[in-house]
């Protein structure tokens, strides 16, 4: 069995352990999974992006789909070199129809998201991907340091097809896959992370939506901060680019996600203080601060955000919503909010689902 400090060695033998694919298939398909395993095993261990040997290409499609069991098929899927198979969208439509009927395991559940990101990766093969298979998507499984569907399916037409469903916990999930420490987003993907936190997730009754991607975030760059020769143990095809790319680019749309939540929060208090400066002097007088309204959604989560101006450090406006009681607390200290130009800095004081 492949041991993950091996990965050289097994890197200079890819080839040959590829050419035992076939075998490996039939004695899988006769009760005899073991070789299978061992050549799975292998080809994790590995740590390669790309672990199929594309003169094999045709072999592994012909093989896999006319011979091999549902499982076989759907844990040997990632290491088939979809690039070279643009033209046979049937392909993925048999490889959809025979990973449909396999019990759904973490890892089958692992390797038939992943073997479906890199089928999107190709222009002429994403529309053959049936729509209920995006659904997968909100399972989240957990992908490995190298992963090829993680790192391909980060394209820009890939992030647009998904938006394009329509489904807010769809595009959630997938950016909860596609961003990661062990990976950098493509220009275009990454351009298109941006427009659908500002497009999709803005709004009160997308708070907690942002919070899930905020709290995702945190965790990314914690990892990033432990280093780049840490995250080289576990994905050595990281380089320095790659490092400062994805620092760079997480804590971007970090800030893109709080500044959406800031405004967001900003709009909904605007009824509050409208009702507070239609009082009387002596209205103002005799209620507190402290002014209750009905929210106009049931969002679990509660937020604290503190506002300082280029002015003064105190803040101005801690808002508190609780949806689960569906009440809208705010403190209000007049005169009104400044404008957005005012804005010095918003910190996320607490944050709680």
């Amino acid at each position: 069995m492949a041991e993950v400090g091996d990965h050289h060695q097994i890197q200079s033998k890819h080839k040959t352990i590829n050419a035992l694919l076939s075998y490996a298939v039939l004695q899988e398909r006769d009760g005899q999974p073991q070789m299978l395993d061992a050549f799975l095993c292998a080809a994790r261990a590995s740590r390669m992006l790309k672990f199929g040997w594309s003169r094999a290409r045709r072999q592994y499609a012909s093989t896999l789909l006319s011979k091999a069991s549902p499982r076989a098929l759907a844990l040997a899927s990632p290491h088939v070199r979809w690039e070279f198979l643009t033209d046979r969208g049937d392909l993925v439509q048999r490889w959809a129809a025979a990973t449909s009927t396999v019990p759904c395991t973490d890892e089958v559940a692992r390797d038939v998201l992943d073997t479906m990101l890199q089928i999107a990766s190709q222009d002429a093969l994403l529309p053959h991907i049936p729509t209920d298979f995006w659904f997968r998507l909100i399972k989240r499984p957990s992908l490995p340091p190298v992963c090829l569907g993680r790192d391909v399916g980060a394209h820009l037409h890939v992030a647009k097809a998904i938006r394009g469903l329509g489904d807010i916990e769809i595009t959630k999930a997938y950016f909860l896959l596609i961003w990661s420490e062990w990976d950098y987003l493509v220009s275009g993907g990454f351009d298109e992370s941006c427009a659908s936190i500002r497009g999709d997730f803005g709004g009160v009754g997308n708070g907690h939506h942002r919070a899930e991607l905020i709290q995702h975030l945190d965790h990314v760059l914690a990892q990033l901060d432990r280093g780049l020769e840490y995250l080289q143990q576990h994905n050595p095809n990281l380089g320095e680019r790659d490092f400062r790319m994805m620092k760079g680019q997480y804590g971007r749309l970090k800030d893109i996600l709080l500044e959406t939540n800031i405004e967001a929060v900003t709009r909904a208090s605007y009824p509050t203080m409208a009702f507070h400066h239609m009082l009387t002097q002596a209205d103002v007088h005799r209620i507190p601060y402290n002014i209750y309204v009905q929210a106009s959604t049931s969002v679990p989560i509660n937020l604290c955000l503190e506002l300082s101006t280029s002015h003064s450090s105190h803040p101005l406006l801690c808002p508190h919503v609780d949806f689960d009681t569906r009440v809208y607390s705010s403190y209000i200290s007049p005169p009104l909010l400044p404008s957005s130009h005012h804005l010095k800095e918003v910190h996320l004081v607490h944050l709680a689902l």
